[in-house]
C-alpha cells in the first residue's frame, strides 16, 4: 500500500483541526468574520477530504501525495527563513524628558496663572498648537459627559480616585530591614505582585535617563528637580478586558483605561508599603499626577515588552491592551532583561495602527531618532487633538493590533510562529487582515456602555 495517502490524510486532517480550531475561538471572542471565513475553509477542507476518498487509484494516492507536499512546503516556508530579532537600539545619547513638556502636563496650565504664562515664555514653540487643541472641549468636559452622563461620570470618578492616593505612594521605612537574598526577594515580589493582580513582571535597574528632570505634575512643587536615587524599578502590566476595548473610541474604552490605573495603582501602593515594612525605601508611581518616571522604557529593561510602531509598550502576553505599573525601590532584586520576540520587524510590515489611526498620529514610514533612540515617533499633539474630539483615549491602535488578540491557545501558537520565522510574520500579517479585516468594524460591548 502507498504511504502518499496516510500522509496526505495526516497533512489535511491537521489543516482541519487547525480551521475548525480557528472558528471555535473566533466564535468565543466574538469574531464574527473571522469565524465566518475560517469556517468555509474548514467545510471545504472537510468535504474536500471525504471526496478524496472516491477518487480511484493512482489519482487518489497522487492527489494526497500533492496535499501532503502543499502542506509540507507551506511549514517549510512559515519556518524559514529565521527571525533575527532586533532589540530597540540605542543610537545616541540620551537626556532626560522634562515632564513639564508632556502634553498633558502641558494642558493643565491654565490661562493667565503664572505657571502658564512662565511655560510658554520658555517654550513658544507649542504656544499655536496648544492654543489652537485648547478650543476643543477637554476629555471628560460637561460637552462630552453629557453624551454618557453614566460612563463619563464613571471614567471621572474613576480618576478622581486615583488623585486621592497620592499621599500613600511612600512614606516612612521601618527600621528593621529584611536579610533575605537578592533572588529570594526577586521570586517573592513576582510572586506577590502576581497575587494582586497582575501575571506580567519584570525588574531592571532603574536608568537615571528615564526619570523625568523636572516636575510637570502632581503635588510636588511645579518645576522642581526630581531627584530618586533608588537602585532598581519593578514593572508590571494589568490587562484591558478586550470586550471594552473593541469599542473604541466610544465611552466604554475610558472607563477601562480608568479602572487599569486604578488596579495598577492598588497593586504598587501596596507593594510600596510591604516594602518600606521590610526596611527599604519604596516609592509607588500613580498614573494621573504621580509619575516620576517614564514607564515604557523601563517596561522594555525589564523585559516585559518592547515599544511597537503605535508609540506604546507591546507586552508580550496582552499586546499594547494593557496598562503600567512601576515601583521604585532600594530593596536588592536581580534585574531581567530586554527580549525580542519579534515586534520591530512585525510592526515594520504590519502598519495596521497607522492604516487605522483616525488623527494620523502614527507613522507609516521608517523609524528616526528620537532622543537618541530608534523609533517610531507618533505625532503627539494630533493624537491628543482626537482624544478631545472624541472626549476619550481613543484606543482604536490598541482594538486593532494583531498582538491584542486573547492569550489564549490558538493565538500563543500564531505569535510562537511570528516571532521564529520572517515568512510566518508576513503571513500573519495578510492573514490578519483577511481574516479580521483591514479596518476591523466596532463590535458591540457586552455592557450598554455605548455613547
Amino acid at each position: 500500500m502507498s504511504v502518499w495517502p496516510i500522509l496526505g490524510e495526516i497533512s489535511l486532517s491537521l489543516l482541519i483541526v487547525f480551521f475548525l480550531a480557528f472558528s471555535l475561538f473566533s466564535l468565543l471572542e466574538r469574531e464574527l468574520r473571522a469565524f465566518g471565513i475560517s469556517s468555509i475553509f474548514f467545510l471545504l477542507l472537510l468535504f474536500t477530504n471525504i471526496g478524496l476518498f472516491f477518487l480511484e487509484e493512482p489519482l487518489r494516492s497522487w492527489t494526497f501525495g500533492s496535499a501532503f507536499a502543499l502542506v509540507f512546503l507551506f511549514v517549510l516556508f512559515t519556518m524559514f527563513p529565521p527571525l533575527k530579532k532586533h532589540l530597540t537600539a540605542i543610537v545616541g545619547e540620551q537626556k532626560r524628558v522634562d515632564e513639564r513638556d508632556v502634553i498633558f502636563a502641558r494642558f493643565e496650565y491654565q490661562e493667565g496663572t503664572e505657571i502658564f504664562e512662565d511655560y510658554y515664555k520658555r517654550k513658544p514653540e507649542y504656544k499655536r498648537i496648544d492654543d489652537e487643541i485648547r478650543e476643543i472641549p477637554d476629555i471628560l468636559s460637561p460637552f462630552h459627559t453629557k453624551r454618557n452622563l453614566w460612563n463619563f461620570s464613571l471614567a471621572a470618578a474613576e480618576f478622581d480616585f486615583l488623585e486621592h492616593q497620592l499621599n500613600q505612594v511612600s512614606g516612612s521605612v521601618r527600621d528593621i530591614k529584611l536579610t533575605s537574598s537578592a533572588y529570594e526577594n526577586t521570586q517573592k515580589i513576582k510572586s506577590i505582585i502576581g497575587y494582586l493582580g497582575s501575571d506580567v513582571c519584570g525588574i531592571c535597574s532603574l536608568n537615571q535617563v528615564y526619570l523625568y528632570s523636572n516636575v510637570g505634575r502632581g503635588p510636588e512643587p511645579h518645576g522642581s528637580a526630581i531627584d530618586l536615587k533608588h537602585k532598581f524599578a519593578i514593572v508590571f502590566a494589568v490587562e484591558m478586558d478586550l470586550k471594552m476595548v473593541r469599542v473604541a473610541p466610544h465611552a466604554p474604552v475610558i472607563v477601562e483605561t480608568a479602572k487599569r490605573y486604578v488596579e495598577a495603582a492598588r497593586i504598587s501602593i501596596i507593594l510600596a508599603h510591604l516594602i518600606r515594612r521590610l526596611g527599604y525605601p519604596a516609592r509607588a508611581h500613580v498614573a494621573g499626577s504621580n509619575y516620576q518616571a517614564v514607564l515604557p522604557p523601563l517596561g522594555w529593561e525589564a523585559g516585559i515588552g518592547e515599544l511597537g510602531r503605535l508609540g506604546i509598550l507591546i507586552t508580550y502576553k496582552y499586546g499594547p491592551r494593557a496598562r503600567l505599573g512601576l515601583v521604585t525601590t532600594d530593596l536588592p532584586l536581580i534585574p531581567d532583561r530586554p527580549k525580542a520576540f519579534g515586534v520591530q520587524d512585525f510592526c515594520q510590515k504590519c502598519q495596521k495602527c497607522a492604516r487605522n489611526c483616525p488623527a494620523q498620529a502614527i507613522d507609516y514610514g521608517e523609524k528616526v531618532e528620537e532622543n537618541g533612540v530608534l523609533k517610531w515617533v507618533l505625532k503627539r499633539e494630533e493624537c491628543y487633538r482626537f482624544w478631545r474630539k472624541v472626549g476619550t483615549d481613543c484606543a482604536l491602535c490598541i482594538f486593532v493590533c494583531p498582538y491584542s488578540k486573547p492569550h489564549n491557545f490558538f493565538h500563543r501558537v500564531i505569535r510562537k510562529m511570528t516571532e521564529r520565522s520572517s515568512a510566518a510574520q508576513t503571513l500573519s500579517v495578510w492573514g490578519d487582515d483577511f481574516f479580521y479585516g483591514s479596518s476591523p468594524r466596532h463590535h458591540g460591548s457586552l455592557f450598554d456602555f455605548r455613547a
